[in-house]
């Protein structure tokens, strides 16, 4: 079987991606957005295996019995917003579309970060993959500053990743690659600067500590707190949501400080915790916007 060289595939992506930043910038908003929603539709139509973690995921975390209207509704809408999110990720490739989402971005809480930023103390803003948590790069703009956050190299494909982490930082974010950036970023926030981290999804068995999720205790990472602890510098949670399309709301909460003193793994499991149940909370108001294809709860049966 003739093997086809990784070059070629990561040529051949890059060129797929391309095609359809340019075909979804041509399209007026409407449009765009419907093509979105029927390319995700039409993947998990293929996809059986995710749409069966989505519907066992809904079936653990919010108890809708798989197959039953209120399952198929929810799961009708969370397609529905995956398209739209696919749509705005390549949108976001256009500086014209990235100007209208900033100018429709609605902020409150904007004080917390500010402050920070202030009294020089850096700051960790931690988020999930709910609405389009990509646009919390705009809050750089208003920082005046960019905000580092941590990314994972696509395997294989150099040029796909180059051109997705240049859109990263059109929107205001530096990418800092995710093997070893615990030391850069205790430097980072020492020296006044702000992290963005996306804490909800599972973790590697030697990085996880195990803290509740909708009621199932889950592996999650505790480099928040861990981070908070070394440097001194608050976490504060800010959560994404879309009004409708084109429009956004970042919601801004205090902030959150990890005590210096007591048992360090008591400390970090503590605030661990208590992330997790926050996420939970807002993923509870508009469900349909969290990335319900990640096999969140996997191990719950397996470890």
């Amino acid at each position: 079987m003739l093997k086809i060289p990784a070059d070629w595939i990561d040529r051949m992506t890059l060129g797929c991606f391309n095609t359809a930043t340019t075909v979804f910038n041509l399209l007026p908003a409407a449009e765009a957005y419907r093509l979105g929603h029927h390319l995700v539709r039409l993947w998990l139509t293929l996809d059986r295996d995710h749409r069966r973690i989505i519907e066992k995921n809904l079936e653990l975390a919010l108890h809708l019995k798989a197959g039953s209207p209120a399952s198929r509704q929810l799961q009708a809408a969370i397609i529905q917003h995956l398209g739209f999110n696919l749509s705005e990720f390549f949108l976001l490739q256009n500086p014209a579309w990235r100007r209208l989402l900033k100018k429709n971005l609605q902020i409150t809480g904007l004080e917390h970060l500010l402050k920070a930023q202030q009294e020089g103390s850096g700051a960790i803003i931690i988020s999930a993959h709910l609405g389009n948590w990509e646009l919390a790069g705009f809050l750089s703009t208003l920082m005046q500053r960019p905000i580092t956050t941590v990314a994972k190299p696509i395997k294989n494909k150099p040029r796909l990743y180059a051109a997705i982490e240049k859109s990263r930082i059109d929107v205001g974010f530096i990418p800092v690659n995710k093997s070893g950036s615990a030391g850069t970023l205790v430097r980072n926030l020492k020296k006044g600067d702000i992290i963005a981290l996306l804490v909800d999804q599972r973790v590697r068995r030697r990085l996880r500590i195990w803290a509740p999720f909708f009621s199932y205790q889950v592996p999650t990472i505790p480099s928040p707190a861990v981070l908070a602890r070394l440097s001194g510098s608050p976490i504060i949670p800010a959560f994404t949501t879309r009004i409708r399309p084109l429009h956004h709301q970042i919601v801004i909460e205090e902030p959150i400080f990890v005590p210096h003193s007591g048992n360090s793994r008591e400390v970090v499991a503590d605030c661990t915790k208590r992330l997790n149940l926050l996420i939970e909370k807002h993923i509870r108001k508009t469900p349909e916007q969290w990335f319900w294809p990640h096999n969140r709860w996997r191990t719950i049966n397996s470890d």
